[in-house]
């Protein structure tokens, strides 16, 4: 019923595709036109708003400036900083004329919330002055070279700076800022000293803390990129250059308002030459517009809603008009492959349906019948090539033994007959005494064993024959008869013209695989590939081998079999792959 081209399907897409349609026009066209009438009002509002942090902004600096200027015009000031004083009572006047200067005109050297800082040029033996009594000793000695050298050139102007450390030491604020002017002879034009207003960074921040809200962010930025003062306490006194890039653009390009769609921000930015620098605020609509969003959101709850009930509505519709053609299709699709099963149909749908159902009950039935047919004849032919092949690999065994018997008999060797037909009867008796056609690792090993006994009473001893078995392999089931082809392969071809040789046979577990190798140290072969050719077969010793590949993948399948690995003057591996059989798996 759910199939892409199914009759509900095509349903379903028609009745929905409308409502989807409409609902999500509707939803995006009400929020992007709300969206951008709010905008367009909180810009407004926000411009109106800067213009009054201006008028405050410059309110504190005209503030700043008279300071600074009153200390210019101040001889008392000139006189303490630079005056020679060589006697205690020569600088005791010059302390108390300070004084009474202070104490004159101490409304106009006191910007809220600040200090000042009066001083002689460090180096040229000059004072200083500082409002803070607390820290008054604790003055910068690099602050003429560092803030008011630019170029090698003093600037005769107001500058403000913002530093995390410069006067760490003597200032009771959490941050701050300063405004910085040499102090310049009208006379010579030599400056002889400069004043410095160390503010309290809540001065202007209290001047747009009001404006603030959620997704408003309000920013003082300097020219060179230094934050002087922010709602966001982190960024003072630290460089920012994609803000300062941001206000710089805003400002000069888009005439102060700039809004990026992508990002959902909106920037206005303005720039005060007084502070040498750009107020900038910051919109984050996806946080100022919450209420806005929130509304598209419950929008869009009530379109899933209704997206909910439709589709309800229509699968209880179409269910009761296709549900016997759905029963059809879904039965012939279960069975398929290796599940065909008989599956009759009830005959209760419609004309066209009990025609459908009557013509599948006819067909499945006869592809039952079939079916079980073929499986009993396959089952037959297995038994009759698994016996074909066990007839092919005794007989091979028991010529070749006969012959050293002949042999043997021949250089009238008859001790050794006796003793080679005693390990022939052994292993008669464990291989043709047994139907059974697999056996565990310790049989298979043992009737190897009377095999190499048997060679090695023909040959000699100079062949030596090597067992490694894994404890936890012993009784495990392997097919009859599969070692002892490959160590008779051995005997004949891999030493001939050597005095001696070795074979060695290794059994161990490997994951899911039980592994066999028969390694010899022999002369090896060339022309060895993944599988057993015709002219691997030849070689290796005749029908034999050939058969113990096959009889494995009769049994077991494609992913087990013989490998045969050898290279001419270092050998040759034999690697047989078999599953892991328990006794309990057999029986």
């Amino acid at each position: 019923m759910f199939r892409k081209n199914s009759i509900f399907i095509k349903i379903l897409i028609l009745m929905l595709s409308g409502t989807i349609l409409i609902s999500v026009l509707l939803m995006f066209a009400s929020s992007s036109i709300s969206e951008r009438i709010l905008l367009d009002q909180v810009v407004r509002n926000a411009s109106a708003n800067m213009n009054l942090m201006k008028d405050d902004l410059l309110s504190y600096n005209d503030q700043v400036v008279n300071t600074m200027l009153q200390v210019n015009r101040s001889k008392e000031f000139r006189n303490y900083i630079t005056k020679p004083a060589n006697t205690p009572l020569e600088q005791i006047k010059l302390v108390i004329a300070l004084g009474r200067y202070m104490d004159l005109y101490k409304d106009y050297l006191s910007p809220e919330n600040s200090h000042i800082i009066v001083s002689g040029i460090p180096g040229e033996g000059g004072r200083h002055y500082s409002s803070n009594s607390l820290k008054w000793d604790k003055i910068p000695q690099d602050f003429v070279s560092k803030f008011m050298n630019h170029n090698g050139q003093v600037q005769n102007r107001i500058q403000y700076y913002s530093s995390l450390d410069l006067f760490s030491e003597s200032v009771p604020y959490d941050n701050y800022l300063f405004a910085a002017k040499p102090l310049i002879d009208t006379t010579t034009n030599r400056m002889y000293g400069y004043v410095a207003v160390v503010m309290d960074e809540l001065n202007i921040y209290r001047k747009y803390k009001p404006y603030i809200s959620d997704g408003i962010h309000i920013s003082l930025i300097s020219s060179d990129g230094t934050v002087l003062s922010s709602n966001n306490k982190k960024l003072i006194s630290k460089k920012n250059t994609s803000l300062l890039s941001i206000a710089t653009d805003t400002s000069v390009k888009h005439q102060g308002v700039w809004s990026d769609t992508d990002e959902k921000q909106t920037y206005i930015s303005y720039f005060l030459p007084e502070y040498n620098a750009y107020l900038v605020e910051e919109i984050d609509q996806l946080t100022a517009f919450k209420s806005l969003y929130r509304i598209s959101y419950e929008i869009l709850k009530v379109v899933i809603l209704i997206l909910i009930i439709s589709m309800v509505f229509v699968y209880s519709l179409s269910r009761r008009i296709t549900r016997p053609l759905n029963n059809l299709v879904k039965t012939m699709r279960d069975s398929k492959g290796d599940n065909l099963k008989y599956h009759p149909l009830q005959e209760d749908g419609s004309y066209e349906t009990n025609v459908l159902t009557k013509a599948y009950n006819r067909f499945i039935t006869k592809i039952d019948q079939y079916t079980e047919k073929l499986v009993y004849e396959q089952q037959e032919r297995r038994k009759a090539d698994l016996n074909a092949l066990q007839m092919q690999i005794n007989p091979h065994f028991l010529y070749n033994t006969l012959s050293s018997i002949k042999y043997l008999a021949k250089m009238n060797r008859t001790d050794q007959v006796d003793e080679t037909i005693n390990s022939l009867i052994s292993m008669l008796q464990s291989t043709l005494g047994s139907t059974e056609d697999r056996v565990t690792v310790e049989q298979e090993i043992e009737t190897l064993q009377h095999y190499v006994n048997i060679k090695q009473i023909r040959y000699g001893e100079q062949i030596a024959v090597h067992y490694e078995i894994e404890e936890s392999c012993s009784e495990l089931l392997v097919p009859k008869l599969i070692i002892q082809p490959f160590v008779e392969n051995a005997f004949f071809h891999a030493f001939p013209g050597c005095p001696s040789g070795n074979i060695q046979v290794f059994i161990r577990r490997q994951d899911e695989f039980l592994i066999i190798e028969i390694i010899d140290d022999g002369i090896g072969m060339s022309a060895v590939g993944d599988q057993i050719n015709e002219q691997k077969r030849q070689h290796l010793s005749g029908i034999g081998i050939n058969n113990v590949h096959s009889r494995i993948q009769l049994l077991f399948g494609s992913p087990y079999g013989v490998r045969i690995e050898s290279e001419p003057g270092y050998g040759t591996i034999v690697r047989i792959t078999l599953p892991i059989l328990e006794k309990q798996e057999a029986a």
